[in-house]
């Protein structure tokens, strides 16, 4: 897709910036995902490397990270296997989504720029469970998709300046007994130019 609209919108491209977003981000799990783990993540970041085709429409790569973690107190649980046992349970998830990027920019010269963007990709999953001294642990590869919008606010040259956004991430998700693994978050960081 990325391809398509480089080679179709390339002549026209009055642009031609790579630029490079940054930001930290905060999560928190949202629908069946809560039933496993229902703090929120504080660590995390999201980068967006994009090009302008126009001043207004730049198409890339999106990478991200998030380690959600919760530990739970000793309890009597079920086993699937049948019985039950006393244990202290810890959920560990980490999400690694790699993601083509589009974004748009509304007003590229205003001093604050609303802008909008989405992701379409994949997700490596990470999931540990221990059960006491017990461990259940897997890896995969899901689809994910990734809707933003925010603000990025100009403070100095070659485009440097604030991003502020807001994210949905949808990965549907349905091994391990999960559904989905779908969060939403915030970000804040910094927007520059590399070219």
């Amino acid at each position: 897709f990325i391809v398509i609209v480089l080679i179709v919108a390339g002549p026209r491209a009055q642009d031609g910036r790579l630029l490079l977003n940054i930001n930290y981000t905060v999560a928190s799990p949202s629908g069946s995902f809560k039933d496993f783990i229902d703090e929120s993540s504080w660590r995390g970041w999201t980068a967006n490397l994009l090009y302008g085709i126009t001043p207004k429409f730049s198409v890339g790569l999106g990478l991200g990270f998030h380690d959600f973690y919760q530990k739970f107190p000793r309890a009597v649980y079920t086993l699937q296997e049948g019985g039950e046992i006393s244990a202290v349970i810890t959920n560990s998830l980490q999400t690694i989504p790699v993601m083509a990027s589009v974004q748009y920019n509304f007003m590229p010269e205003a001093v604050v720029q609303p802008y909008v963007g989405a992701g379409v990709g994949g997700n490596f999953i990470i999931y540990n469970q221990y059960l006491g001294g017990f461990a259940n642990s897997r890896s995969d590869f899901g689809f994910a998709v990734r809707p933003e919008a925010g603000v990025y606010i100009p403070i100095g040259k070659r485009d440097f300046g604030i991003n502020i956004n807001g994210v949905y991430n949808y990965m549907p998700y349905s091994k391990a007994g999960f559904d989905n693994i779908n969060s939403w978050g915030i970000g804040a960081g910094v927007r520059f130019s590399l070219r």
